[in-house]
């Protein structure tokens, strides 16, 4: 079969009545096993209409200080990977976290690229401060702790960042960051930690009482 090309028109089309409808009647798992045992591009197409919003804001977040054109293209680039690969998919995984392994490893290919350039994340991107659990960082509420949050999450090592982003920006369970990560879930827990450890000292001299 010739190699899939997603048309700009397929990758960015919103999901219509009739596609919510057979989308609905299909989950995530049957469709991916159809594209994988027939390499069915309707199919296909609509497990991107499903995922395309997740994966371009699992780019920008990933990536921060880039684009939104550039999370476009990652995010496509992830779904070709995913068509080009679909092979790899096994009958009765979960197609989330196995999708989303193919984007963060795009995303980390990414970063490896753009490595020297300046970074910042938007804030509309980032968690609402309870997410670090009950305590003194919800008197994170001034625009200037605000702006120190945005550089402390685009500071954490990609890692790191991977895993909180997941974690408390895409609702991940920890088994499906390993999933999606190839981490054993206790790395995954163990970056977790490390992650809001480096958050709050980063921001300690916002958390005093």
């Amino acid at each position: 079969m010739a190699e899939l090309v997603l048309r700009p028109e397929i990758f960015r089309a919103k999901t219509s009545s009739r596609e919510d409808s057979a989308g609905g009647e299909a989950g995530d798992e049957a469709l991916a096993e159809r594209v994988r045992s027939s390499g069915d591009v309707a199919a296909f197409s609509l497990l991107v209409t499903r995922y395309r919003g997740r994966l371009v804001a699992l780019a920008r977040r990933m990536l921060p200080g880039t684009g939104s054109e550039e999370a476009e293209d990652v995010a496509q680039e992830a779904f070709v990977a995913a068509y080009d690969k679909r092979a790899s998919f096994r009958k009765g995984e979960s197609y989330r976290p196995w999708l989303y392994r193919i984007a963060v490893n795009r995303c980390l290919d990414r970063l490896r690229a753009i490595s020297r350039r300046p970074v910042t994340v938007e804030i509309s991107s980032l968690p609402e401060p309870s997410v670090f659990g009950n305590g003194p960082e919800e008197r994170l509420i001034s625009n200037e702790s605000e702006a120190r949050l945005s550089q402390a999450v685009a500071a954490l090592h990609p890692k790191l960042r991977v895993v909180f982003v997941l974690r408390h920006l895409d609702d991940l369970s920890y088994d499906e960051i390993a999933a999606a990560t190839g981490l054993p879930l206790g790395t995954v827990k163990t970056h977790l930690f490390r992650a809001r450890a480096e958050l709050r000292l980063a921001l300690a001299e916002y958390l005093k009482p």
